[in-house]
């Protein structure tokens, strides 16, 4: 018994121990504010964009800033580098961006302390319009006693920049996926829809979905706000709420463009609620058995006193 506390007492004084020490773990790193730029530049023009990095480690921190273009974005919005390709006779967003103070690009900074980071993105001339998409990294360098790189898994954090070039842009959208239910048998029933970036620059897409009733009334399904690079779709989805839908409904699903223009894609459904249906069919079928056991088992005999 005695050896059973013991061991319970140990169990307990590691749980003291070690709990506090993951929750520290769980602060360390890098962070930076902000996390995005939106910028229209002119060709030949420039913008000057402050990164503030903070160290949240208890120990000094080394560090190199890193610049990479992306045209990928997943549908949570974070964007994939690893697909990225470039032309090395072609300059892109990650060409015209440099950091002011060049010593500042691979440095240190001390525990729990903040160092703004100024860079300059300079749009040469001649610039091709519409979208332009990097990130600004800073990546944690790991050294050893002797100040010697080590290899190993760095943690990195990055600024979105998102760059539009005025010039012939185009904003266009499509639906590429809206496939509604046919049949509702019972609600809420959930609509799922994808949108694509068709033209050549970034914007706000927003989406949703009108139901119009056999009986005249409408109502209007919110399926969210994303931005969308070109080339790329976003998945939509939103849930109608509406838990005995009756009857047949004309189904829009309509999405806006950069311009704010809506295009659409249409559908049908045929709601019939089961907490309809089934009593009907139970009441049908029991009038029918009802109906067919008198025509069996009962008969009108004519009342004789009736005929004098």
């Amino acid at each position: 018994m005695k050896k059973i506390k013991w061991i319970v007492a140990f169990a307990f004084l590691a749980l003291l121990i070690i709990v506090p020490n993951i929750s520290k773990a769980a602060d360390l790193g890098i962070q930076i504010s902000p996390l995005s730029y939106n910028f229209e530049i002119e060709p030949g023009q420039s913008q000057e964009v402050k990164i503030t990095v903070t160290n949240t480690n208890i120990t000094l921190l080394n560090y190199v800033v890193e610049i990479e273009n992306f045209d990928q974005v997943n549908n949570e919005g974070a964007p994939s580098f690893s697909g990225t390709t470039s032309d090395s006779s072609v300059t892109s967003l990650k060409d015209w961006i440099s950091i002011t103070d060049k010593s500042l690009a691979e440095s240190t900074i001390s525990s729990k302390e903040a160092k703004t980071l100024t860079f300059d993105i300079s749009v040469p001339e001649g610039a091709e319009p519409g979208g332009h998409y990097a990130a600004i990294f800073v990546k944690e360098i790991k050294k050893n006693a002797e100040g010697k790189t080590e290899i190993g898994i760095s943690s990195r954090v990055g600024a979105l920049v998102l760059v539009t070039v005025p010039g012939n842009l185009t904003k266009t959208a499509e639906i590429t996926k809206f496939n509604p239910p046919k049949f509702v048998w019972h609600g809420p029933v959930k609509f799922d829809m994808t949108v694509k970036n068709t033209g050549t620059t970034h914007y706000d897409s927003k989406s949703t979905v009108e139901l119009a009733s056999m009986f005249g009334s409408k109502q209007i399904v919110e399926l969210g706000l994303h931005t969308i690079i070109p080339k790329n779709e976003r998945d939509y989805s939103g849930e109608w709420s509406n838990k005995y839908p009756f009857g047949y409904y004309k189904v829009k699903g309509i999405a806006t463009d950069g311009d704010g223009n809506p295009v659409q894609a249409e559908s049908v459904i045929w709601a019939i609620p089961l907490i309809i249906v089934i009593p009907v069919l139970v009441g049908l079928i029991l009038l029918v058995w009802i109906i067919t056991y008198l025509g069996k088992h009962v008969k009108f005999v004519p009342n004789e006193n009736s005929k004098k």
